[in-house]
């Protein structure tokens, strides 16, 4: 209870679907992640709520039903994403749509610093839908008090990640112009990319012929974060791989 007692919590909507006999808590994310053990372990732990897990957020939209039910587990209540999926996730919460109207989402980090970028690209967006962060290198009793007081209608932030501040102005969402990749800035000098200080820094060690493992090494982080930042690189930039990303960057100048 301790490390609870340090959090911020912003926001306190009850979520009174979460309550039902057939609520349904999603997790989207690989097998590794959320694994059955840990799909159990939360049935155990936050009954009455049955859990599942699907493998991207298409398969959302694609398995559950008009009235927002999973076949054989329930209605959804709380939506739970890996930080791959975090992006699809910010979308999806911004949706005019009824059926996500009263769902919880969540976003699970497993590390910290992919989780400041975030809160700085879209702090403003994951504060006003409400959006929890999740993080998954706690013991598992804080993690399931966690999950607990979210699927229970609560909001968390970590404090280290609440006194982050957004520092991009082109947030999808706001008032801001929305950029995309390769659409010229304001003043038309540069392509605007939506890549955080991190994600250039990476991708100009990519486009150099630096392997995961370097990169990892010259910038502190472990492999796991670097690919993570591969992939977001990628889709910000609409390429498919590594490779279109380094001929993008040559191209436009290292921009």
């Amino acid at each position: 209870m301790n490390a609870l007692r340090k959090t911020e919590l912003v926001g306190s909507r009850m979520s009174p679907s979460c309550r039902r006999d057939d609520a349904a808590i999603c997790f989207v994310g690989s097998g590794q992640q959320f694994s059955e053990t840990v799909l159990r372990t939360v049935e155990a732990e936050i009954s009455p709520a049955k859990s599942l897990r699907l493998a991207d957020i298409d398969s959302v939209r694609t398995e559950m039903h008009e009235d927002g039910h999973f076949d054989g587990v329930g209605h959804l209540c709380t939506l739970i994403a890996d930080e791959t999926y975090a992006e699809p996730l910010l979308s999806l919460a911004q949706e005019a749509n009824p059926l996500f109207s009263r769902v919880k989402f969540v976003i699970a980090y497993e590390d910290e610093e992919f989780g400041r970028e975030l809160m700085e690209r879209y702090g403003t967006q994951i504060i006003r839908n409400q959006i929890s962060m999740l993080p998954m290198n706690v013991n598992l009793t804080t993690w399931l008090l966690i999950l607990r007081m979210v699927v229970s209608g609560g909001h968390y932030i970590p404090p280290v990640l609440a006194r982050c501040r957004p520092s991009n102005p082109y947030l999808p969402g706001t008032n801001g112009n929305e950029t995309g990749p390769g659409i010229s800035s304001l003043n038309g000098e540069r392509p605007v990319t939506g890549l955080t200080p991190r994600e250039t820094e990476v991708l100009g060690m990519l486009a150099s012929g630096q392997a995961n493992k370097i990169i990892a090494s010259q910038l502190n982080l472990s492999e796991h974060t670097v690919k993570l930042h591969i992939h977001r690189i990628i889709g910000k930039l609409g390429v498919s791989n590594r490779t279109e990303a380094a001929i993008w960057f040559h191209r436009n100048g290292g921009a």
